[in-house]
């Protein structure tokens, strides 16, 4: 039993790591690319940019982004119980359904794009043009996640991981180039170029998995050939299948994302219906998307990687009814979340600034104290995440959709108060966000408690990684402070600021046993860190 635990725990840190590295890499050439994309367009440009991109995540989530987790989870569930002709069926429909849903979509958008920037935003007709060349893209996402799901579903996580960096390197390369040549047509076009490069990269990435798959049919096929199961799901039933699990994933991810689609029409049509114009809208959204949420995503990234890779593992241990699996999954992948999102919050609140001035050579202090504000929902928003995931990977579909809903509630009231009274501006949507993630925590964590007896041990999961989050803030503060006054470069301070705070964050959390040996051999190459920290007496 002890090794099947080790084991069990330590695949799903190694197909956890897959795709938090993948996630890492993918938000560093985001970050990387965004730079020269934000100074080509401008704040403006990166408004209407930004305002398009809160419309094709919607339909994204629609469309596409259950689909995978979908996919994955049903795929799961028929390969523990080895019923692989089931598992292909289920593949064939998923394209199908994808594929129609998507279409259709894809199609409202294109030719209504005029139609939707002026009803959301205020009358900003700019947004257009970025939001037509998104919409076919919506399409290719959803077939590339059929792809993705179905792999995830057999349990290998590198197709995935490594499709998602292949679609962020075309995407870089095509955003900066497209809005480099179409800027000259104005900040509307060159922020429609910009999405271009979501469009080639969706499409690269499609394409590299379709060879992935067709490299794998062999292998396949012959799993289907001796699969002895001889009845095999009808269209219909899996049809409803889907629906069934789909549909509580997309509810809960719109709430989630709706609540992004309503602030930016919420911040944009109170503010023009107070006497903003239209460019100081644009410009000011323009800095909260691309260069706040740019920061705050990407620890996000690495902690929805963990989710991802969970959800297989849960679904295959409750088909197979293993409920103690399931607890031990929960409590690995919740303690290694906030191993990662605690000391990034803190980072984020202490070094935001620094690192907008390294990043967009940006010397006003408004996106620092941005961050700095709404650094802890980087806390909120991954568990809240996490706990919908584990809620529904449960088969409890329904609670993270209620429970979503009644905070987008408040978070509505609460944000349009902030914008229309309180003279917030930008910072009532960051307020707001802190509001909605909170109570997103805490009704799933009840809902965790009431339905499947799950109590999380805040002081555990929390406690060691709390405390050396906040050694390692003040020590980065102080180390930033004494680099920039010696050296008088924030280039070179920031980029020594951060290494210091990875190496305190790491020895505080070893020498206090925050992170025990035992978790540390789970970990890829985990025998090799052990090690090493006894050669240097660190355990």
């Amino acid at each position: 039993m002890g090794n099947s635990k080790k084991s069990t725990g330590k695949n799903l840190i190694v197909q956890g790591s897959i795709l938090a590295l993948a996630s890492i890499v993918v938000r560093i050439i985001g970050i990387i690319y965004r730079i020269p994309l934000t100074n080509i367009v401008g704040n403006e440009g990166m408004g209407y940019y930004g305002f398009a991109f809160e419309v094709y995540s919607i339909l994204v989530i629609l469309s596409t982004s259950a689909i995978p987790v979908a996919v994955s989870k049903l795929t799961a569930a028929r390969v523990a119980k080895r019923e692989y002709k089931n598992a292909q069926a289920i593949f064939k429909c998923s394209f199908k359904f994808a594929a129609a849903l998507s279409g259709t979509l894809a199609l409202i958008t294109f030719i209504g794009a005029p139609w939707i920037s002026k009803f959301m935003f205020g009358g900003i007709t700019e947004v257009a043009p970025a939001l037509r060349v998104l919409a076919p893209t919506v399409f290719v996402c959803a077939v590339m996640g059929v792809f993705r799901g179905y792999t995830q579903g057999l349990g290998n996580m590198a197709p995935t991981a490594l499709s998602q960096v292949v679609e962020q390197i075309f995407n870089a390369i095509v955003s900066v180039a497209a809005a480099a040549i179409l800027i000259s047509r104005g900040a509307a076009y060159g922020a429609a170029g910009g999405t271009m490069g979501t469009f080639m990269g969706a499409v690269a990435s499609l394409v590299f998995l379709y060879f992935v798959y067709s490299s794998n049919r062999p292998q396949l096929a012959r799993r289907v050939k001796k699969d002895p199961t001889k009845k095999v799901m009808d269209d219909k039933t899996i049809y409803k299948m889907i629906a069934a699990t789909i549909i509580p994933l997309v509810l809960t991810s719109t709430i989630y994302q709706i609540s992004s689609l309503l602030d930016s029409a919420l911040f944009s049509n109170i503010l023009n219906a107070i006497g903003y114009q239209s460019s100081f809208i644009s410009s000011l959204y323009g800095i909260y998307s691309s260069k706040y949420q740019l920061l705050i995503n990407l620890p996000l990234g690495i902690t929805t990687a963990l989710t991802v890779a969970m959800m297989p593992g849960i679904s295959g241990a409750i088909a197979l009814k293993q409920k103690e699996r399931v607890r031990e999954q929960i409590d690995t992948v919740i303690r290694l979340t906030m191993i990662i999102a605690i000391p990034c919050a803190v980072g984020v609140a202490v070094m935001g600034g620094p690192i907008m001035q390294m990043l967009f050579n940006d010397t006003t202090t408004l996106p620092g104290r941005m961050l700095m504000i709404g650094a802890v929902t980087i806390i909120f928003y991954a568990l809240s995440t996490l706990t919908s995931t584990i809620l529904q990977g449960s088969d409890h579909m329904r609670v993270p959709v209620i429970n979503a809903a009644i905070s987008l509630g408040i978070h509505i009231v609460f944000t349009v108060v902030l914008l229309a009274f309180a003279d917030l501006h930008i910072f009532a949507l960051i307020y707001g966000n802190i509001v909605f993630s909170f109570c997103m925590c805490m009704l799933n964590l009840r809902s965790l408690s009431k339905l499947i007896n799950y109590q999380m041990d805040i002081p555990k999961m929390c406690g060691a990684p709390a405390i050396a989050s906040l050694l390692m803030g003040a020590v980065t503060f102080f180390v930033y402070k004494g680099c920039l006054y010696v050296l008088h470069s924030n280039l070179i301070s920031t980029l020594i600021a951060i290494v210091i705070a990875v190496i305190v964050y790491a020895l505080f959390m070893i020498l206090t046993h925050g992170v025990t040996e035992e978790e540390l051999y789970m970990f890829p190459k985990g025998d090799a860190i052990v090690r090493i920290l006894y050669r240097l007496h660190l355990l």
